[in-house]
C-alpha cells in the first residue's frame, strides 16, 4: 500500500500530499484563504478591506519561486500594511517583529527614531505598560516617559531590597 497520493495534481510541487502540508504550502493557502474567502474570520481585515494577491502568486510555484521556503518560526508579513500580497511587499519575518507591523502598533518618534511602544519600553528598560500609562493616562512628555527611573511601589515584593 503506498504511502503517498498518486494524484499528479499534488506532485507538481510536492509541498501537498494527501495528509501533510509543508508549512511553505500552509502559509501560502493561509494567505490566500484571508483574502479570497469571505467565510474565513479574517477575510474582513484582508479581502474586505481590499488587500489582494498578485496574480503570480496564484500558482503555488510561483509564490515558492518568490519567497523561498518558509523558515522554521517565521510568518509571512507584508512590509506595508496596507500594501498586497506580492514579491517586493513580502518577507519572512519571526513573530516579534510581525508584531511591530500591525494597525494597531503605536508607533512613537524620539531623538530621529521611530520605534514602536513595546520598543521604546525594552530600549528604556521599563515595562510597555508603564510607559503606555505615563503617555496616555499621566499625560507626561515622550522625553519624561522615557527617560525618568521607575518608582518601585513599596507594596512590590520584588523590588524589595
Amino acid at each position: 500500500m503506498p504511502v503517498h497520493d498518486w494524484n499528479p495534481r499534488n506532485f507538481k510541487h510536492g509541498h501537498a500530499g494527501k495528509f501533510t502540508r509543508t508549512l511553505t504550502y500552509r502559509s501560502w493557502n493561509s494567505m490566500r484563504q484571508r483574502c479570497l474567502n469571505p467565510n474565513h474570520k479574517w477575510w474582513p481585515s484582508y479581502g474586505g478591506r481590499g488587500i489582494s494577491i498578485c496574480a503570480r502568486w496564484n500558482d503555488f510555484n510561483c509564490f515558492l519561486a518568490d519567497m523561498g521556503e518558509k523558515p522554521l518560526g517565521m510568518s509571512l508579513e507584508r512590509k506595508n500594511n496596507d500594501g498586497n500580497y506580492e514579491p517586493s511587499n513580502c518577507k519572512w519575518v519571526s513573530a516579534k517583529e510581525q508584531a511591530n507591523n500591525t494597525r494597531q502598533t503605536r508607533v512613537i518618534s524620539y531623538n530621529g527614531r521611530e520605534l514602536s511602544l513595546a520598543e521604546w519600553a525594552r530600549v528604556a528598560g521599563i515595562d510597555r505598560r508603564t510607559l503606555k500609562g505615563r503617555l496616555d493616562i499621566m499625560c507626561w512628555s515622550i522625553d519624561r516617559a522615557l527617560t525618568e527611573p521607575v518608582q518601585r511601589s513599596r507594596y512590590n515584593r520584588l523590588s524589595a531590597p
